[in-house]
């Protein structure tokens, strides 16, 4: 082999090392899977987004509550609960001071996996004396 040809055969050999560790770095990278649940009442919407990361045993989940009326005004001492995540979730907001939605975020390593047939159970108890309890099931994976 002549100097030349030895020349281009190690830039050769170099370019494919390169696109090789290229292909394997991007092919270990996380893997997520989401999950989206809907559910509503007369007032309230709620989308539970569940985020699974194939690689480890880590989920997230995201529950995002909106009133669904435009008199936000009237909304107030909003408290709010989440049944079905093996723990119950639960949180508070004094005052929507104008905020169309509730997000509240939670995560769990190790927990039980959710999947198509799970489902989960919303309360939300706010202004004077009002409450209301809606289902929220499955509606797509992304």
């Amino acid at each position: 082999m002549t100097y030349l040809q030895r020349k281009r055969y190690d830039r050769w050999m170099w370019l494919v090392a390169v696109l090789l560790c290229i292909v394997l770095i991007a092919g270990c990278g996380d893997k997520r899977e989401t999950l989206l649940y809907v559910g509503q009442s007369d007032n309230w919407k709620a989308l539970l987004t569940v985020i699974h990361t194939a690689d480890s045993k880590k989920e997230q989940q995201i529950l995002r509550l909106s009133y669904k009326s435009a008199d936000i005004e009237s909304v107030y001492n909003v408290r709010y609960r989440l049944a079905g995540l093996g723990e119950e979730v639960s949180g508070s907001e004094d005052d929507m001071n104008n905020k169309s939605s509730i997000i509240y975020r939670t995560s769990c390593t190790g927990c039980e996996r959710r999947g198509e047939d799970s489902t989960f159970t919303v309360t939300v108890d706010w202004s004077p004396n009002r409450k209301e309890t809606f289902p929220v099931t499955f509606v797509r994976k992304e």
